[in-house]
């Protein structure tokens, strides 16, 4: 009897039809607005599969997340049992007016749909002919719309709301094209009114970041989004709850924004830098009156407002009487409001070899003003160095040298207690074994100098050899340089100091590009050396003004064709 209930019961149980449908929660939004795209299937036996479409006019923000529910209903004597699948991405349109999300496949086990597009009206915001107030939305603006390459422009993020916000959380995107630095970000949001297309509203700053744009022409900065929390009003909430009213998640971005990046000019008789903004320079010495062989120290200071990371000092050139050390640097921040800025020192240890009056040059300092639109150059004063001689160095040094101590081990003599040998005056004053052990004696006196000579006549025809094999040493450099610019221009930089070093004969390790062109000049005094100096500046400018792959491999080209034209007139 219970087994024919079961039976009974079962088939009694009716499945409802089997479902597909493709929704969005709104078709008609305002610019920064998301919608939900939903994905719902009933009564299917297994999961729905579906691969969103390329969709141009849209951004996918999250998703898909996917739920299920079970419904089983009795009606007029019969249950009735229905399941329900949904799958849900968040979208945010990236642009105004009517825009289309293409027809979605779903495949559901052998079966396949077909939706059909749906259409999404996004009005610009603060348009009057939507006639629709936006309640939140976050806008992104610049204080410089064509700021020159390596000039900072100020973005800055802010929140306008007319209702209560519960929670806020922002996703910045990637700034490519640009060397950022953030200026603010508050932990808490501090509102203040303010009116935005005529409308009320409270507004809060949500970030203010410095960009400082590393490539010319225009660059697309790309939308910030965010979820935000925001508490809806019950009628029948209860004041006295432990919790607040309920809050509901929202996702919503910012404004597309575009700036035109203005090259920096060329410059005629005068060098240019990747330095870019405001900047003063100073130096100290610690003391102009100095004896020889004592150290003194010797500062560059430059401040001011632009992006400090550029700020160098690579061209400086002491005089030969001077030992100098490597400087220590030291860099202080200091942002003024919105303004990146602050100080950097360089100081360097130097040591007087030599006595009498010796002339630290004037330092210059090239940097690009964007305010004026010019380049410009200060330069610090020339310093003299009363140097004194030492009057220890004038004083015999304890000991002797090697050459004096050869020469008095010729003098020493030493006593010999043994007992005398007579020669026996019938026999020859030289003996075969006396000339013998002369003849080795002058063999082991000449074999040095015949070493000598013959170790530089080897190495005058290997340094021969090896200038004439300079170019193919270079070349052999450029073409081992990777895919990075900044790898490219150190193999650039070491293939030039190779060619020269095996050229001269010299095993300098570092050249500084000054000193590069200076020996270039010598043998071409025209563009060829510009040309070069050229390619060496901007590879001295690629950690803070990034340049492309393609145009950091036309330089290796480039510097390539410039080594043969050296290498033609060098003798």
């Amino acid at each position: 009897m219970k087994r024919l209930l079961v039976l009974c019961l079962i088939s009694a149980i009716i499945w409802a039809e089997e479902s597909v449908s493709v929704t969005v929660d709104r078709s008609d939004i305002i610019e920064g607005d998301s919608i939900n795209l939903t994905v719902t299937t009933s009564n299917v036996k297994s999961d729905p599969e579906v691969r969103l479409p390329e969709m141009p006019d849209f951004k996918v923000l999250s998703g898909p997340n996917q739920s299920s529910s079970t419904n089983v209903q009795f009606l007029n004597g019969k249950m009735t049992k229905s399941s329900t699948t949904t799958l849900s991405w968040s979208l945010i349109p990236k642009r105004t007016g009517e825009l289309t999300i293409p027809a979605l496949k779903i495949q559901i086990g052998k079966k396949s749909y077909l939706s059909t597009s749906i259409m999404v009206s996004v009005s610009k915001r603060g348009s009057s002919q939507s006639g629709k107030v936006a309640h939140f939305f976050i806008e992104a603006s610049i204080d410089n719309q064509a700021p020159y390459r390596g000039e900072q422009t100020t973005l800055t993020y802010t929140l306008y709301t007319k209702v209560d916000v519960t929670s806020f959380d922002d996703e910045v995107p990637s700034f490519k094209g640009f060397w950022t630095e953030e200026l603010f970000a508050p932990k808490n949001l501090k509102l203040r009114e303010e009116r935005k297309n005529g409308v009320k509203y409270f507004a809060a700053t949500i970030k203010k970041i410095a960009l400082f744009p590393t490539q010319s022409g225009k660059i697309i900065i790309k939308p910030m989004s965010a979820v935000i929390g925001i508490r809806e009003k019950q009628q029948r909430w209860n004041d006295f709850s432990l919790f607040g009213p309920p809050s509901k998640k929202y996702t919503i971005s910012t404004n597309n924004l575009t700036i035109d990046v203005k090259p920096l000019p060329t410059r005629r008789n005068g060098k240019i830098s990747a330095i870019v903004g405001n900047w003063n320079i100073r130096s100290e010495v610690s003391t102009t009156n100095v004896k020889q062989d004592e150290a003194i120290t010797f500062k560059i200071i430059i401040n001011g407002t632009g992006n400090l990371q550029t700020v160098g000092m690579s061209d400086i050139y002491f005089p030969n009487e001077l030992e100098v050390f490597d400087p220590e640097v030291q860099t202080h921040e200091n942002p003024l409001r919105d303004k990146i800025g602050g100080e950097k020192k360089f100081e360097w240890v130097l040591i007087p070899r030599f006595a009498g009056d010796i002339y630290i040059p004037k330092i210059d300092l090239n940097y690009f003003d964007p305010k004026g639109g010019q380049w410009v150059t200060k330069s610090t004063p020339r310093h003299k160095l009363k140097v004194s001689p030492n009057e220890k160095a004038a004083i015999t040094s304890i000991g002797l040298s090697k050459e004096e101590v050869v020469l008095v081990g010729e003098d020493i003599r030493f006593i010999d207690e043994s007992q005398p040998k007579w020669r026996d005056q019938n026999r020859a004053l030289v003996t075969g074994t006396a000339l013998t052990l002369l003849l080795l004696s002058w063999m082991v006196f000449a074999f040095p100098y015949a070493q000598s000579i013959t170790r530089q006549r080897m190495e005058k025809s290997a340094g021969g050899w090896q200038a004439k094999r300079a170019l193919n040493y270079a070349f052999g450099i450029l073409d081992s340089a990777p895919n990075s610019p900044e790898e490219i221009y150190t193999q650039i930089y070491r293939a030039v100091i190779s060619y020269i070093n095996k050229k001269n004969g010299t095993k300098r390790i570092e050249y500084s590009t000054g000193e590069i062109i200076e020996i270039i000049q010598i043998y071409d005094s025209g563009e060829l050396s510009k040309e070069m100096e050229q390619v060496l500046t901007r590879g001295e400018a690629v950690r803070f003004a990034p340049i492309s792959s393609q145009d950091a491999k036309n330089d290796v080209q480039k510097i390539k064709h410039l080594l043969k034209k050296v290498d033609h007139v060098w003798s």
